[in-house]
């Protein structure tokens, strides 16, 4: 996907001089410090972040790296400066492929045999499918309901440091684990 990649590369350089000066920090500057602001400036200016799918005729914004980069930039600048942002719990998991196969390893989420056989076969979904958007879209709300869960035990976390805690755990195999799904995409 390297042709991808670089088109991407270009996009983004193209809209930040043609918008912000050439400068990234003043895109993120006219976001106020707001972290929703900014994952919506990259959905709407960059189509590399537009990460939106159809499922069953509605509108799925799953919005992975366009999340992402608001916490990388808080995690990078230690929540100061441009890492600022007031409204970071604002934000879900970043659905990709590495949160569902802990979560499924866990037993927290479950697919149904067709799509457990496909998955274990490692065949490729399409991005957007229904398959690929019911995986990254269940991910995102079982970190939600762990978070709930949490909450009402007096435990405050965001869905981003649930989803660091997920991914962490899913760097050594888990007991009961199978293979993560596959699918061809620029948007994980």
């Amino acid at each position: 996907m390297l042709e991808r990649r670089v088109a991407n590369a270009r996009e983004a350089g193209q809209v930040l001089k043609s918008r912000y000066g050439g400068s990234f920090a003043r895109a993120i500057e006219s976001c106020q410090g707001s972290a929703v602001r900014l994952v919506e400036l990259l959905e709407r200016e960059f189509s590399s972040f537009c990460d939106v799918a159809t499922w069953k005729g509605r509108t799925v914004r799953i919005l992975k790296r366009a999340q992402i980069t608001p916490v990388d930039l808080y995690g990078t600048f230690g929540g100061v400066g441009l890492g600022h942002f007031s409204d970071l719990e604002a934000l879900t998991a970043f659905a990709d492929y590495k949160i569902p196969q802990v979560l499924r390893a866990l037993g927290i989420l479950e697919y149904g045999p067709s799509l457990a056989e496909r998955v274990d076969r490692m065949d490729l979904l399409e991005p957007g499918s229904p398959e690929e958007v019911e995986i990254r879209a269940a991910m995102v709300w079982a970190v939600e309901w762990i978070r709930q869960g949490l909450e009402s035990e007096g435990l405050h976390r965001r869905a981003f440091e649930l989803d660091w805690f997920l991914w962490n755990l899913g760097q050594e195999p888990l007991p009961g684990q199978q293979p993560y799904h596959r699918t061809r995409t620029w948007f994980y």
